[in-house]
């Protein structure tokens, strides 16, 4: 019976003693970080038992991480390491450590699902050393798995002094490449750089265009240096796409050669891509085609169509408009025989009249903007009429004047003028179709801007000469409208009592005057009690025509009375009133 008990006091302490763990990863902190020592490398590793070390960085673009492991890379060379964690099960992260002077700050990171691989790649710098800390997503499975670093060394043409010929086409790759203090910093490029010089034949064309296309995940920039003697300069960039593409175009300017470098932007690992180059079709010159009589409408592309060239006949002396409109921001230069007079970008209007020394033939360029996309333009240049400069037609009063614009075509403008003889309030009411998007000006005849509304101005304008224009909006849709203008000239109204104070029962006598005298209309006197515990009610309304006069009136009650007068206004003198005068309805006292 004893020899039972024993053995089942011995039975129950081995079920019940805890399971004896695993040792972690020889490497599980960041002071025991395993070498890798040479490239290729492949290296055997596991988060089974792995912990997190408190010091360990939990802040990352790539998300949280547990069970971490630790490598190091001593004196590395120059080139792109890149480095693939995979395991059966594992969902593997992967982050890679610069050292800074006060502690570790992250390169890059990756990270995977369950079985896939977490890959990242990253340019060194000769001798530096850096940390690679692997591990797994939290909540998921531990497991081995495999680390595998591979070393990329320069392309041969990583430099500008070693820069590849650019044959028509040609595919290639930024992995391994490096940068240095001659890559130039433009359209986000900052890493990863290869060179190469344009041919002298293909240079031998005016003007050349570039294609760039990026494979997978890589975000490139291409850019064109012109060479001339020890002078290095940028003259045109661009940045891929979503769809990984990018174009550019360039005048060739005789006696300099040409360098293109294709590089990452920020964030971007390598990764590679195809270039093709070849001539563009060549500008336009002068004097290009006659402009037609109805304009022209078309379309530009900075790389296989750059410009347009037209050219009209204008009349010294003559007045003529000119409106240009585009799509996409496209620019229109207006020159003369000698100089250029004027340029509009996206869209324009304005009057021009050749002066004494002008007239004949004048030239006019539309230039695409510096984009891959094709640019809608229309340019058209037609004489001016009565309503179209100067102070444009006469606008009388209490009349509306009514007209149509096209801002898609030439008539954006409509010019009315008028006269204010004496201190007045002005209004100058719009209204127009319901698709169209005017607007009206008023102006004084010296080209001041006063006041502008899509609906209505109001203003009290002194004695003078003024201008009302109506404009749409270049491009805009075209309508009907029909601009209305009330000038009345403004009043002043005056009241006066024949007595501040009066004895109950007696009457006052209220003087209502208006100037200058209005040709017709009403003046009202309000008179109102003073209530002490209501403030002031009114009492009585008495209405008076124009120009006025006396009005005699026995206060009903004692107390503090008061008196004010309106005049109500006519189409064409204003309204106004006056101040009011007070009345004390009491005894004397002794």
């Amino acid at each position: 019976m004893k020899a039972s008990l024993g053995f089942a006091a011995a039975l129950a302490a081995f079920v019940l003693a805890p399971a004896a763990l695993g040792a972690p990863p020889s490497n599980d902190n960041r002071d025991a970080a395993a070498p890798i020592p040479t490239f290729p490398a492949t290296i055997e590793g596991t988060t089974v038992e792995a912990t997190l070390e408190r010091l360990d960085p939990q802040i990352s673009a790539c998300g949280r991480i547990e069970a971490t492991t630790w490598y190091r890379i001593d004196q590395a060379p120059d080139g792109t390491v890149a480095l693939a964690v995979q395991g059966a099960g594992v969902a593997p992260v992967v982050r890679v450590y610069d050292l800074v002077k006060n502690g570790i700050s992250e390169h890059t990171c990756a990270s995977a699902a369950p079985g896939g691989s977490a890959q990242v790649a990253f340019g060194t710098k000769r001798g530096a050393t850096y940390l690679v800390l692997v591990g797994r997503k939290p909540s998921t499975a531990d497991g081995p798995f495999e680390l595998t670093a591979r070393l990329f060394l320069p392309p041969l043409n990583d430099a500008r002094g070693e820069a590849a010929p650019l044959t028509p086409k040609l595919s290639s790759s930024t992995l391994g490449a490096t940068t240095d203090g001659t890559d130039p910093h433009v359209c986000g490029l900052v890493d990863g750089t290869v060179w190469y010089s344009v041919p002298a034949a293909t240079a031998s064309t005016s003007r050349l265009v570039l294609r760039l296309h990026a494979v997978g995940d890589l975000d490139a920039s291409v850019a064109v240096v012109r060479h001339v003697r020890n002078s290095f300069d940028t003259v045109a960039c661009g940045a891929s796409d979503t769809r990984g593409d990018a174009g550019l175009a360039w005048d060739v300017e005789h006696g300099a050669s040409y360098l293109v470098v294709v590089g990452q932007r920020k964030g971007s690992p390598p990764g590679d891509f195809t270039l093709t180059v070849g001539p563009a079709p060549p500008r336009d010159a002068a004097p290009g085609r006659p402009l037609p009589r109805g304009g022209a409408s078309a379309s530009l592309n900075w790389l296989t169509n750059v410009n347009d060239v037209f050219s009209t006949t204008l009349t010294a002396g003559r007045t003529y408009r000119l409106a240009f409109r585009s799509t996409g921001c496209a620019t229109l230069v207006l020159r003369s025989r000698r100089h250029e007079l004027d340029h509009f970008y996206c869209s324009g209007y304005r009057t021009f009249t050749p002066g004494p020394d002008g007239g004949g033939r004048y030239i006019l360029e539309v230039l695409a903007p510096s984009r891959t996309t094709a640019v809608a333009y229309h340019l058209q240049v037609a004489a001016a009429g009565p309503d179209d400069t100067g102070v444009g037609v006469e606008l009388g009063n209490l009349a509306t004047a009514r007209g149509t614009l096209t801002p898609s075509g030439i008539d954006v403008v409509d010019l009315y003028h008028f006269d204010v003889s004496s201190p007045s309030d002005v209004r100058l009411r719009l209204g127009a179709s319901a698709r169209a998007q005017f607007t009206v000006t008023l102006l004084t005849d010296t080209g001041r801007r006063l006041g502008s509304s899509d609906r209505q101005v109001r203003l009290q304008l002194r004695p003078g000469h003024y201008v009302a224009a109506v404009r749409g909006d270049s491009g805009g849709p075209s309508g009907r409208y029909g601009l209305g203008l009330v000038v009345r000239q403004l009043t002043h109204t005056g009241l006066t009592a024949s007595s501040r104070e009066v004895s109950p029962g007696g009457a006052v006598t209220f003087a209502l005057t208006t100037s200058p005298p209005p040709d017709s209309g009403a003046l009202e006197l309000e008179i109102d009690r003073f209530d002490t515990l209501g403030g002031w009610q009114f009492v009585k309304l008495v209405r008076v025509s124009v120009p006025g006069g006396s009005v005699s009136w026995t206060p009903p009650a004692p107390g503090r009375w008061r008196a004010r007068v309106r005049f109500l206004g006519t189409l064409r003198f204003s309204p106004s009133e006056s101040g009011y005068v007070q009345v004390l309805v009491a005894k004397p006292l002794r």
